[in-house]
Order: structure tokens, then C-alpha cells, then sequence
């Protein structure tokens, strides 16, 4: 189910970032955050297919400390840039929450 919910953000973000930016900040989004938004997309798209085809520790704990790291690294852009802040607490949520469930997951199958 993660897996699918990983899949589904990414192909929103892939294919309709204008959209998704401007629910999330409430205002139009500049060129730059679309292309943001659409690299950020095909990087979960992307690791959705290879946590779909390989489910070994490894590559889940890898997943675990991407997704980590995404949410750490959006919190500081969340600080130190206040025009970027909603979507960046979004996107640091969104990837928290991927983390987390990741990480319940491996504990659960181990």
C-alpha cells in the first residue's frame, strides 16, 4: 500500500506540479518550483518501482534514510526561506510520513 501511495504522489507531482503547488502554497508557483516539484515526483516514482521489485533490508533501509533525509532537508528550507515554507513543511510531512511508515513496515517484517 505505501508503495502505491508513493507511486500515486509521484505522478501527481510528475504530471500536474502547477496544481499541487498552488493547493499547497496558495499562490501560483514559479518555474522553479515546478521543476522542483516534477524532479521530486520522478525521484518517488522512481523509488516506489524499486521498493516494489526489491523489498531486502537494504533497499528498504535505504528508501527509510532517503526519505529522511528529504524531510530533514525540507525543514531547513522551511527556516531559512519563509517564501518557501508551506510547501516545503508539506513536502517534509509527506516524506516523514513515507519514513515512518517504511521503517514500521521493516520492523513488522522482521
Amino acid at each position: 500500500m505505501l508503495t502505491v501511495a508513493r507511486a500515486a504522489w509521484g505522478a501527481v507531482l510528475l504530471a500536474a506540479p502547477r496544481m499541487v503547488m498552488a493547493l499547497i502554497s496558495q499562490r501560483p508557483a514559479g518555474v522553479r518550483s515546478r521543476l522542483v516539484a516534477r524532479l521530486l515526483g520522478a525521484r518517488d516514482l522512481v523509488q516506489a518501482v524499486v521498493l516494489a521489485r526489491d523489498q531486502s533490508r537494504p533497499t528498504v533501509a535505504a528508501g527509510i534514510a532517503v526519505d529522511a533525509l528529504h524531510s530533514s532537508t525540507m525543514l531547513c528550507l522551511a527556516i531559512r526561506r519563509p517564501e518557501y515554507r508551506r510547501g516545503a513543511l508539506f513536502s517534509a510531512l509527506i516524506a516523514a510520513c513515507f519514513a515512518i511508515s517504511g521503517a514500521q513496515r521493516a520492523r513488522a517484517d522482521a
